[in-house]
């Protein structure tokens, strides 16, 4: 019986009459070639780009992942690993970092991989565009020289603790210079049909279905990529993705994409294989809009800080796998939590206290609309129960779901909110995925679009992003969490646990602290 027959005969078993909407498998998929079989992973919606230079979008990260690559990975501990880079070296005072390149490396299409391409990406395209990389760059004042075709050269500045963590493929992808060079980037042909040196290529993308991947049989790291094809199948019901997973049409689904009530039970599946506790801390918060008549004043926003019940936000949206937020950055880095200012300390849930600060606020009962990507079932659920809490202190909120370019365009180009539900990778370092969340910003996807701006808090973010010892930067993150937890131009709701979950006829997965990252090694089982 073939993949295709079995996976027919177990969704008849399985679902019965069920449309299985957003999963039908196109002609030949599932289908191994070459002899090393198709993986097919689940995503919800179109990415946006296939440019990790330009998004840290989660789908765009998930795919580009697999054909971009970086001069070092992150391993399951977030340590560093050789890529694109052999080696490096750090000056002792952690402002010059020299990189030796692999060579013999390839783009897609043939032409070589150079420091000339290490150069142009940093200087044209992650320090103009991305929403990450750009500001860090431009404050550390980076100049990137290339000796030799094989060695690039940062001189910083000043000093910038998590300089290495942040060189992997989501935050500093290697882009091709030839392509690139001379074009409007974000509109150029190579961000929609990408050409990277990693181990697959771009193959297709037949929008609103699937995005193909094909096997790079010139990959410097040979034998790899063991895989024929990867396919992102576009999944947007959350329930088909679990139902496809053990129906066998899906292979894996990252925790992104992953609806919590049904984890129990695929975890409890003996066909299936999960991998958690193993993850880049992140967190996700309710950012209010500064600027908008309700919540300009800080009174209104403790208000809905004493209102919205985040354990059971915990609970019933993610199924206990996740922590309630206790301030500003959350608690995946132990290390810089002021318990002391705590929101447990600041905002026990009290609806008499958020009364009389809403009163104090001046609300005058004004619809709230709380904007969210219609796509994740999480934040749906979050913000059904956010509005439950708040209508029990006379707020009323209006839910608007949208499509994820939509709500990206309503909330960080227009700012036409009043919350919205978000959430932010750390990316491996607060510095790196959570100063953006409150550094000043006129604009910019996925950065600071609460309106909020505090010089304090810009300098401090500064140099707890340079401070040379973690005790240094501990102190500092606890000073900001003072003015920040008390400010609160976002709400952070909970920091997450996550909970990959995959076929076991899928090997070689997780090998990096980010799911997504690391695929040259996969395969199936047996082959």
């Amino acid at each position: 019986m073939t993949r295709i027959d079995k996976l027919a005969f177990g969704r008849r078993q399985a679902l019965g009459a069920l449309a299985f909407a957003g999963l039908a498998l196109r002609p030949g998929l599932g289908h191994a070639t070459g002899g090393s079989g198709t993986v097919v992973a689940a995503i919800d919606n179109d990415p946006p780009t296939l440019n990790p230079g330009i998004s840290t979008d989660y789908a765009t990260g998930e795919i580009a992942a697999k054909i971009y690559e970086s001069l070092v990975w992150l391993d399951v501990e977030s340590t560093p690993q050789p890529s694109l880079a052999t080696s490096w070296e750090a000056a002792s005072d952690g402002r010059t970092y020299s990189f030796k390149l692999r060579q013999g490396v390839t783009w897609h299409d043939g032409k070589p991989f150079t420091a000339a391409d290490v150069k142009f990406t940093f200087d044209e395209v992650l320090g103009k565009l991305h929403p990450r990389m750009a500001a860090v760059l431009k404050s550390l004042g980076a100049v990137i020289e290339t000796p030799d075709d094989h060695t690039a050269v940062f001189r910083l500045q000043r000093g910038y603790a998590p300089f290495l963590v942040q060189m992997t493929v989501f935050d500093a992808p290697i882009l091709p210079k030839h392509l690139f060079e001379g074009t409007n980037i974000p509109a150029a042909p190579a961000s929609q049909a990408p050409v990277g040196t990693g181990p697959f290529k771009f193959q297709e993308w037949n929008r609103g279905a699937n995005i193909r991947l094909t096997r790079n049989e010139n990959y410097w790291d040979k034998p790899k990529p063991y895989l024929a094809e990867v396919v992102f199948q576009i999944v947007p019901q959350a329930a088909n993705r679990s139902a496809g997973l053990q129906t066998g049409e899906l292979d894996v689904v990252s925790d992104f994409y992953m609806p919590k009530p049904d984890l129990p039970r695929l975890m409890r599946d003996a066909s299936l294989q999960n991998r958690q506790g193993i993850n880049i801390p992140a967190i996700w918060f309710a950012m209010f809009n500064t600027k908008s008549p309700v919540f300009a004043q800080k009174e209104a926003r403790q208000a809905v800080a004493m209102a919205v019940d985040r354990p059971r936000l915990v609970q019933q949206v993610m199924r206990g796998i996740a922590r309630p937020g206790v301030g500003a950055f959350g608690d995946g880095f132990k290390w810089l939590v002021n318990a002391d200012v705590s929101y447990d300390k600041k905002y026990p849930l009290d609806a008499t206290k958020a009364k009389a600060l809403l009163e104090k606020a001046g609300y005058d009962g004004s619809p709230i609309r709380m904007v969210f990507d219609a796509a994740r079932p999480q934040l749906r659920s979050e913000a059904q129960i956010i509005r439950e809490n708040l209508r029990a202190i006379g707020m009323d909120v209006q839910l608007e779901p949208l499509e994820r370019s939509v709500m990206l365009d309503r909330v960080f180009a227009k700012r036409e909110f009043d919350i919205t539900l978000q959430s932010f990778f750390s990316a491996g370092d607060p510095a790196i995925g959570y100063t953006r969340l409150y550094a000043t910003t006129t604009s910019g996807t996925n950065n600071n679009a609460s309106g909020y701006s505090n010089p304090k808090v810009d300098e401090l973010l500064a140099e707890a992003a340079t401070a040379p010892d973690r005790d240094r930067r501990a102190a500092l993150y606890k000073e900001l969490q003072v003015i920040l937890n008390e400010d609160l131009p976002s709400l952070v709701l909970f920091d997450e646990e996550t909970v990959n979950v995959a076929t076991k006829r899928v090997s070689g997965l997780w090998s990096s602290v980010d799911a997504r990252d690391r695929w040259a090694g996969v395969r199936i089982q047996g082959n």
